[in-house]
């Protein structure tokens, strides 16, 4: 993170969060979400400015630099609005709330998330990153806090109707019969694939790309029961593009966020676990269905960083690493042709460059993210033993860099993301450290992240566990118990996962709907109770408790549990509109109907 002029502090200087700590010194009055804020802004009838974004995020970063340690800017928000600043890796219910409704108002949103809502918490309007200045056809962020107060205090009327309607939108109704579940949706979504997939870089998509890597789990299950081998050149084309690509830590293991191009090679240097989680699993599963060593060597490697950079001594994973150090993203990651030089010397160098490129120009300001050289054919194969030697040389000269922070909070979903790739790799490769390292995890989570009565909480970070776990992490933790008793073969992790899914019933299904609330029947009540469908960043609680159901009813012939995952999967019908953003939904839907017809 950049450095910052010392001055005092408020409000989140008392804040659990990293991200939210991160802001105790902006000349902004930042509250936390809380019930001060909103009675705050309810007596002296001051409209909300919600702020959010995470620890590791590049352009919240920017944005505080330009905006929030601007004392200019920090006084008409002060003067306006009751600033409230949100963790979205805390408070998911929240982020998910008002993403939605930042969607629908202007067709997109990212973080930071910028959201100017009633002191009740309803939304009127909205944006994401905005610039000090006009630009990138974005108006400042000062006309944006003129615009908004202005409307909130001039006209009422049009701010009442907008709020009306963004209720109505995000209150959930259900799709009434449904979606018909069948394997021409299935067909449907791997047609549509085709439409959006690049055969040239693999991934989907012709600029930012993402890895998609749930949509690639449905495509490669898809491919074994169909055999597709269109599916499934779709996902080794895509997961080989990645691994050269400087989307991949070539040196140290793991991935980025995403790809800021076509061809993976400039990332958006973030590291979070539940991608590192969701690829390795994936990798691990190729590399089961075609022994090319490729996918093995990216899923230790990718292992091997969880494991030597992210865990805690508990063992417990860590949440992410940021994209910034001082300001500048990527600079711990980032390479001159002279600073190889000087750890290779220039003969090895050359040789190095017959397998990386490498440049004098560099690719991204003014120097170089290591990816394989296109022109280097045989990728299924490792590499040998020079270039692995000269890339620990480098590895080595790189860790004395000032490195990108941490952000140490072990968030339950997350984890269990992770319990479930280090189960599966173990499976796969007959590995008793993964295995090892799974359970001790999951005896974390267990032992550390639970309150007096049991109930699973959001994360875990200096020594304590707080906020109430929301459905994504009892659905993905409840998950991964059923992959660590699959692997281990252990009957406690099965009573696990048991006992989750019945707690996650108690506290989030509504038999009305026939669905998954987002936050239990204990917790804070919004202005809507959020119900989140969309496969986003991590499995959907409801693709993730739908998916736990399948698996439990597989193995103890539960009809109770069929019917409700069944409920779940008719519910979603994005699967036909929208089936990159439901690919977790879609595996899930190819075990359900596993066996039939």
């Amino acid at each position: 993170m950049h450095k910052k002029e010392v001055r005092g502090t408020n409000r989140l200087k008392d804040e659990k969060s990293p991200y939210l700590k991160q802001h105790s010194h902006n000349p902004v009055d930042w509250f936390p979400w809380s019930e001060e804020a909103l009675q705050k802004a309810q007596k002296e009838d001051r409209p909300l400015l919600i702020s959010i974004g995470y620890s590791s995020c590049h352009w919240c970063h920017v944005m505080e630099r330009e905006s929030f340690e601007d004392p200019e800017t920090a006084k008409v928000m002060n003067d306006n609005f009751v600033c409230i600043k949100v963790d979205r890796e805390e408070r998911p219910d929240l982020d998910s709330l008002y993403m939605k409704a930042v969607q629908a108002m202007t067709g997109q949103a990212g973080w930071p998330l910028t959201v100017f809502a009633t002191p009740e918490g309803v939304p009127f309007y909205g944006g994401s990153y905005f610039p000090p200045e006009d630009g990138w056809g974005l108006p400042s962020f000062k006309k944006v806090l003129a615009a908004a107060s202005v409307a909130y205090s001039r006209n009422r009327q049009k701010i009442d109707k907008v709020t009306k309607d963004m209720e109505a939108l995000l209150a959930y109704r259900s799709p009434g019969a449904g979606v018909e579940l069948g394997r021409d949706l299935l067909d449907d979504a791997f047609k549509a694939a085709g439409l959006f997939f690049d055969t040239l870089y693999g991934g989907f998509g012709m600029s930012t790309k993402f890895p998609h890597s749930m949509f690639l789990k449905f495509l490669l299950k898809y491919s074994q029961r169909t055999g597709s081998k269109e599916a499934l050149s779709m996902v080794r084309k895509s997961l080989k593009s990645m691994a050269a690509g400087g989307i991949y830590d070539q040196l140290g293991g793991g991935f980025h966020r995403y790809s800021v191009d076509e061809r993976w090679d400039v990332p958006h240097f973030e590291k979070m676990l539940y991608d590192n989680a969701l690829l390795s699993e994936l990798y691990a599963a190729v590399y089961e269905a075609t022994g090319a060593e490729l996918y093995r060597d990216v899923c230790f490697a990718t292992a091997g960083y969880l494991m030597g950079e992210m865990r805690d001594s508990g063992g417990g994973f860590y949440a992410a690493q940021d994209a910034d150090i001082d300001g500048s993203e990527g600079e711990y990651y980032l390479w001159s042709l002279s600073e190889v030089e000087g750890v290779l010397g220039k003969e090895r160098t050359e040789r190095f460059r017959d397998c990386f490129v490498l440049t004098e120009e560099g690719n991204c300001e003014g120097k170089n993210v290591l990816r394989i050289n296109s022109t280097l054919k045989g990728l299924d194969v490792s590499p040998n033993d020079e270039i692995t030697g000269m890339k620990a040389e480098l590895l080595r000269a790189r860790s004395k860099r000032t490195p990108p922070a941490t952000d140490r909070k072990i968030i339950t979903a997350w984890n269990g993301l992770a319990i479930s790739a280090f189960s599966k790799a173990a499976s796969v490769f007959n590995e008793g450290p993964l295995l090892e390292a799974a359970k001790k995890c999951a005896a974390f989570i267990l032992e550390s992240v639970v309150d007096g009565d049991g109930r699973l909480l959001r994360y875990h970070l200096d020594g304590r566990a707080s906020v109430k776990a929301n459905l994504e992490d009892y659905a993905l933790f409840g998950g991964a118990m059923v992959s660590l008793y699959e692997a281990s073969g252990e009957d406690r992790w099965i009573a696990e996962a048991r006992k989750t899914a019945e707690r996650m019933i108690e506290l989030f299904y509504d038999d009305t709907d026939r669905v998954f609330f987002d936050t239990g029947s204990d917790q804070e009540r919004l202005f809507v109770r959020e119900l989140d469908l969309y496969d986003n960043d991590i499995p959907s609680g409801n693709s993730a408790a739908a998916g736990l159901l399948v698996r439990l009813a597989r193995i103890d012939g539960n009809v109770k549990y069929r019917d409700m995952a069944e409920g779940v999967l008719r519910s979603a019908v994005g699967m036909r509109e929208e089936p990159l953003s439901f690919g977790n939904f879609l595996f899930v839907l190819e075990s359900f109907l596993e066996g039939e017809g």
